[in-house]
């Protein structure tokens, strides 16, 4: 029985049915409630069977966002965020935070898998690449994969930057270098870059209230291509590290 109905209308559901409607898996939503940012269920009908409220699917999805596109650790989240079951920031948050925090925060409405794009469901990434299900949930867990909702329908599927990121992992283990890039180093690439994002999204947040933006651009178009170039910077910069430190060891070996 997905649902129950309590006395006074109000209708709870299980973990499965608040996963599917947030977009997340369920060891996303266990992990939340023992970071405290979710409440423990509503109800208790035995021990292994428990009962949500559907509002809290709305701060699931705030979380995921807040966690995907600010790179704001849980425990900041939780303080940014009204007591559970709100969706909303906190009201004593001051106006320039507000306004810092909206500049790259998508609406919900963002965080949809368009129609139109290349996309797989979950069940077609576990068909098709190798990539395992205990491994989906860790990497939604980190904040790097999650299934969204179809443009239009209530089917979930990765497209986008997410299934770009599967497609990578499944291509480094189809050319024998998955002992290389394992899924444990995934936290500590996470942690590395974490900071650098932070630092980048101050520099862009400080821009963009200094005004020393390109006027004839708008704001969504600059946001774009800030990660766009910001993207090839890292990846320049990163391959002329590599070929250093590779030079350097064959240089060594050479000379032993």
């Amino acid at each position: 029985m997905p649902r129950i109905a309590l006395k006074g209308k109000k209708t709870l559901i299980k973990i499965s049915e608040l996963a599917r409607m947030a977009g997340v898996s369920t060891p996303t939503i266990k992990h939340y409630m023992a970071e405290g940012l979710l409440p423990e269920p509503a109800l208790r009908t035995s021990r292994n069977m428990a009962y949500y409220e559907p509002v809290l699917a709305d701060r699931i999805r705030a979380i995921k966002t807040l966690q995907k596109t600010q790179f704001f650790p849980l425990r900041v989240i939780g303080e940014l965020l009204e007591p559970a079951p709100s969706a909303r920031l906190r009201a004593d948050i001051d106006a320039e935070t507000r306004k810092r925090l909206g500049l790259l925060l998508p609406s919900a409405e963002a965080d949809v898998v368009r129609a139109s794009e290349r996309s797989l469901s979950p069940q077609d990434v576990l068909a098709q690449l190798q990539i395992a299900s205990e491994e989906l949930d860790l990497l939604d867990e980190l904040g790097l994969a999650s299934p969204h909702r179809v443009e239009g329908g209530t089917a979930l599927a990765y497209g986008g930057a997410d299934l770009d990121l599967l497609e990578v992992i499944d291509e480094t283990r189809r050319r024998g270098l998955g002992e290389v890039f394992p899924m444990e180093i995934l936290p500590r690439y996470v942690g590395f870059l974490r900071r650098l994002v932070q630092d980048e999204l101050d520099l862009f947040r400080q821009h963009v209230l200094d005004g020393k933006l390109p006027d004839e651009m708008p704001l969504e178009e600059v946001t774009r291509e800030a990660a766009r170039l910001g993207g090839r910077l890292v990846l320049a910069i990163r391959s002329r590290l590599i070929l250093s430190e590779l030079r350097s060891l064959v240089a060594s070996s050479g000379e032993d």
